[in-house]
């Protein structure tokens, strides 16, 4: 016998936050949007928990349990994976369907029909090929995007068979750190103090990254969404990670430091967060891939800001110079790419200054 349907968006948006607390009799601190509860997840002797009423979201600073409210009901009732039954759940405490109801038939056909109607899709007039640049191809916007999508389909498509809702991929954070500014390792890696306020950065002693210093991302709209967490300093202890990143923080979506760059045709692509700190201070549109491969959607980000010339700049190494060859191909597809080399061993944090930016500089 087939399960019924059940509309998971619909009955995140009807529900009622405060109704749920009150039925799992949680007792709520604060006034407004945001809450605050004794955590129900771990043993909480203050209220560590906090709670947006109109988002419909969770996070916990103590234990760092973290999600939208079908996630909250299904931990609570000892089956965090079960969302089908923590739905049913909800809609019986807030008294509301699972689904919309359904549109007349008339009604329904015409919106399907208006639905299946296929999209214009505005094609991006292709640069003019230059000396010494590689050309591109062809516009990467609507490949990525086409990309995006058939992946976006098939996720949704696989949840909605395994009877769950489509996780959100990195959602604005409700919280910020409490972080140490003033951290020795800031001062090794040879950061300003103006550098370290812009970015944020800081010594973290409490949660999950607790002992690093703590790197803030935000997306291209400058929404913080993610914490990155580095060891500080270069002998890890076994077992430890030099970067930390949350485990539903997906970094292929975004590009760091985007949202600081002012829109312009020309943008310096590089690997990781300490060399866009350098560059980023010496005055140069940069942006990191946090890490060695470009996504389409990253693709996609750099076209939607009129990107035009793109200066691939990967480190001075055998991993950086292989993960070079295998992005030159993408980027030519849709951007003038310049690819320098640098020296054997060293970074774009490391490099001396005049030759980094005689580096950089457009010809």
């Amino acid at each position: 016998m087939s399960q019924p349907y059940i509309d998971f968006a619909f009955v995140k948006e009807n529900a009622s936050f405060e109704r749920v607390l009150a039925h799992y009799k949680l007792s709520v601190r604060g006034t407004g949007a945001q809450r605050s509860v004794n955590c129900p997840f771990h043993p909480d002797k203050r209220p560590s928990c906090r709670v947006e009423l109109e988002r419909r979201l969770f996070h916990c600073f103590a234990c760092e349990a973290s999600g939208n409210i079908l996630e909250f009901v299904a931990r609570l009732e000892g089956d965090k994976d079960d969302l089908r039954a923590a739905a049913v759940k909800i809609a019986d405490i807030c008294g509301i369907g699972t689904a919309a109801p359904r549109e007349p038939a008339a009604k329904s056909s015409r919106s399907a029909a208006r639905k299946r109607r296929p999209e214009k899709i505005a094609s991006k007039r292709e640069p003019a090929a230059a000396p010494g640049l590689r050309a591109p191809a062809r516009a990467p916007a609507e490949d990525a995007e086409s990309d995006l999508t058939n992946r976006r389909f098939h996720r949704v498509a696989g949840a909605a068979a395994e009877g769950k809702a489509e996780e959100a991929v990195n959602v604005p954070l409700t919280f910020t750190l409490k972080l140490d500014r003033a951290h020795p390792y800031l001062v090794e890696r040879g950061l300003s103090a103006e550098v370290v306020a812009q970015f944020g950065l800081g010594y973290c002693n409490r949660g999950v990254m607790a002992g690093r210093i703590c790197i803030p991302i935000h997306d291209a709209r400058g929404q913080l969404v993610a914490y990155a967490g580095r060891w500080p300093g270069d002998e890890l202890p076994e077992g430890v990670e030099r970067y930390l990143l949350p485990k539903r923080f997906e970094k292929s979506r975004v590009l760091f430091n985007l949202h600081r760059v002012a829109a312009g045709e020309h943008i310096v692509l590089v690997e990781g967060y300490w060399s866009a700190f350098r560059l980023h201070a010496l005055g140069v549109p940069v942006v990191a891939l946090m890490g060695s491969s470009v996504s389409a959607a990253q693709l996609a980000l750099l076209s939607e800001r009129s990107t035009r010339l793109v200066t691939l700049l990967l480190d001075g190494d055998d991993a950086g110079r292989k993960a070079r060859e295998r992005a030159l191909p993408d980027l030519a597809s849709g951007f003038f790419v310049r690819a320098p080399l640098l020296p054997d061993g060293e970074k774009p944090d490391t490099l001396g200054e005049a030759e980094l930016l005689e580096l950089v500089a457009l010809p």
